[in-house]
C-alpha cells in the first residue's frame, strides 16, 4: 500500500495565510487613505556669516503682505508666521557660521506665499542692521536682504541661503 501525503491541510494552511495577509494590507490602505493630513511641512533656510563681525538675531517677525495678487491669501494683513525650528532670539552667528530656520509651508492653489518671516540681524560692533526677509509657497522659496547703512556690507539673497558679506 503506497502512503499518500496529506496536502489538503497544508493547502488549507495557505490559504488562510494568504487570506490574514491580504485582508491586513487592505486594512492599512484603508486607514492610510483615510488618515487626516500631516500638518505643513517645513524648508530649510540658512542664514551665512562671511563677514569678520559677528551678527545678534534681534528679532523675527511677521511679514506684512504684498500688493496685488498676494492679497488674495492674505486676508489677517500679513502672511502665515510658523517655523518647524528656528533660532532663538538674542543668538549670535560668529564670523564663517550659519543659522538654520525651519519656515512651514502648505499647499495653495493660488501658489502665492503661505508663510514668511522677517529676521533683524544686528552686526555687531557697529550701528548697522541686517534684514531678510524668508518666503515659502508649495513648490518655491524665496528671499530677499538689505543691509543698512548700504556702507556696513552686502548680501545675496534668493532661494534658502541669504549670505552677509562686508
Amino acid at each position: 500500500m503506497k502512503l499518500m501525503k496529506n496536502t489538503s491541510s497544508s493547502a488549507r494552511f495557505q490559504k488562510r495565510v494568504l487570506a490574514a495577509a491580504g485582508a491586513t494590507a487592505c486594512a492599512l490602505s484603508a486607514g492610510l487613505m483615510t488618515a487626516a493630513p500631516a500638518d505643513a511641512a517645513s524648508r530649510g533656510f540658512v542664514v551665512i556669516n562671511k563677514s569678520s563681525s559677528t551678527l545678534r538675531l534681534e528679532d523675527v517677525t511677521v511679514v506684512p503682505c504684498k500688493s496685488g495678487a498676494y492679497t488674495i491669501r492674505c486676508q489677517r494683513g500679513y502672511y502665515g508666521f510658523d517655523f518647524e525650528g528656528r533660532p532663538q532670539s538674542g543668538t549670535e552667528i560668529a564670523p564663517n557660521g550659519s543659522q538654520r530656520f525651519e519656515l512651514k509651508y502648505a499647499f495653495n492653489v493660488f501658489h502665492v506665499p503661505q508663510y514668511a518671516a522677517h529676521l533683524k540681524y544686528k552686526v555687531e560692533k557697529t550701528n548697522a542692521k541686517f534684514e531678510v526677509f524668508i518666503y515659502t509657497t508649495p513648490s518655491t522659496n524665496d528671499s530677499e536682504c538689505v543691509v543698512v547703512p548700504a556702507t556696513a556690507g552686502r548680501c545675496t539673497a534668493g532661494g534658502t541661503d541669504i549670505t552677509f558679506m562686508k
